[in-house]
């Protein structure tokens, strides 16, 4: 299998931002489009290789994979560091006063499960000692990870704070095992790993028993159905966060660029936007920034930001975590 090698550092952690965005914006006009039946995404040819808008969303416009993202960014970069509550008020402005959207309206589409995590912190911020989780494993806890990855170069301070966020909204087992172990496939691919050893590697970077014991257990659904070139166990999925893991491995694993391989993701149909975000992170981590089609790189929103808050993210790298919410975290502090 091909490796991007030489590439700069820089480069990759532009790629994991503005890849997640790439893949939020192409995919957010085709979302749930089936593939294949009557009516499929196939049938739109060649248009799904260009930003184009729908009666959603505008030409080259991100949705909440990213906005949520960039709610993670402005926190660490302010921050200079991982302040739970900080996050989480961010991401209520989000969700009631449009921050962070592009049209300044309260964000549309927010998941079930996020938007309760929300509505909980509004009331009470606090996670008690002992609070039991949720058995919902959705994908938004990975979709918007790009910030976390960019902003730590250790993996065991990466793996921890990728858990923080995932506990944030989608507080289970499966969906914080799935969260490093994304954290972890995309930490390998920054460091010029070739394919077949992030596939190898990935798990053994997951040290917490409860997670590695849960990515062990369901290592067929994670991993077996990526080495299939046809993807055809992988069409019409969403929302659970080990399909999209899936989704985006598969990606990486069977195509030679960042755009063949983001093509036919988006082409298994499903949660398009979310599935192509993630996929985004990981070969934009592989590839590089500047491997991503110009049109791509150039037209999708917001195009320099994206590039100058990655590279501010990337300045950060020794990201310490401040304060969390969660009394059963070392890091647990009272809101003050």
């Amino acid at each position: 299998m091909k490796t991007a090698e030489g590439l700069s550092l820089k480069d990759r952690t532009r790629g994991i931002l503005v890849g997640l965005a790439i893949g939020d914006s192409l995919g957010a006009p085709v979302e749930f489009i089936p593939a294949p039946s009557d009516v499929h995404i196939k049938e739109m040819g060649d248009k799904i290789a260009h930003f184009h808008k729908n009666y959603r969303v505008p030409e080259g416009v991100w949705t909440d994979d990213t906005e949520m993202a960039l709610c993670i960014a402005d926190s660490l970069i302010e921050k200079s560091g991982y302040d739970s509550y900080d996050i989480m008020r961010r991401f209520c402005a989000w969700a009631y006063e449009g921050y962070r959207t592009y049209d300044g309206r309260p964000a549309a589409d927010v998941g079930a499960q996020t938007m309760n995590a929300i509505q909980d912190f509004a009331e009470y911020p606090v996670i008690p000692k002992g609070s039991i989780k949720t058995d919902s494993a959705g994908n938004g806890a990975i979709m918007r990870l790009a910030p976390i990855i960019i902003a730590n170069s250790n993996i065991e301070q990466l793996l921890k704070m990728a858990e923080l966020s995932c506990r944030e909204t989608h507080d289970s087992i499966a969906a914080c095992a799935v969260t490093e172990l994304f954290a972890s496939s995309v930490y390998l691919a920054l460091q010029d790993n070739d394919k077949d050893s992030i596939v190898a590697h990935c798990a053994e970077l997951v040290t917490d028993e409860k997670y590695s014991k849960f990515i062990a257990t369901n290592h067929d659904i994670l991993f077996e159905r990526s080495l299939d070139s046809t993807g055809e166990k992988l069409c019409n999925l969403g929302g659970y966060i080990v399909d999209a893991f899936a989704i985006a491995l598969w990606g990486l694993l069977n195509f030679d660029s960042f755009e063949d391989g983001m093509l036919a993701v988006l082409r298994l149909g499903g949660d398009t936007d979310t599935n192509g975000a993630i996929y985004g992170q990981l070969t934009g981590a592989y590839y590089g920034h500047e491997s991503i089609p110009e049109e791509w790189r150039n037209g999708v929103y917001k195009a320099d930001e994206l590039v100058e808050i990655a590279d501010k993210l990337f300045g950060i790298r020794g990201c310490p975590i401040i304060r969390t919410r969660f009394e059963d975290d070392e890091y647990f502090k009272e809101i003050g």
